[in-house]
């Protein structure tokens, strides 16, 4: 259950990652704000918050 943990953390980490690459680019004005856009961003930080709440869940009882 330990690789399970880690898996999910290291996803929640790349879903945020993306996230704030995706609202850099943004800010810099790359790219102009579209609803695509922002709605992948908010998925990538539920995603993210749910993975990392889902991996906590499995800590103590990983080993």
């Amino acid at each position: 259950m330990g690789e399970v943990r880690q898996y999910l953390r290291w996803i929640a980490i790349l879903c945020a990652a993306m996230a704030v690459f995706g609202t850099g680019v943004l800010a810099v004005g790359y790219q102009t704000a579209s609803f695509g856009r922002v709605a992948t961003i908010v998925c990538l930080l539920l995603a993210a918050a749910g993975l990392a709440v889902v991996s906590k869940r499995l800590g103590p009882r990983s080993r």
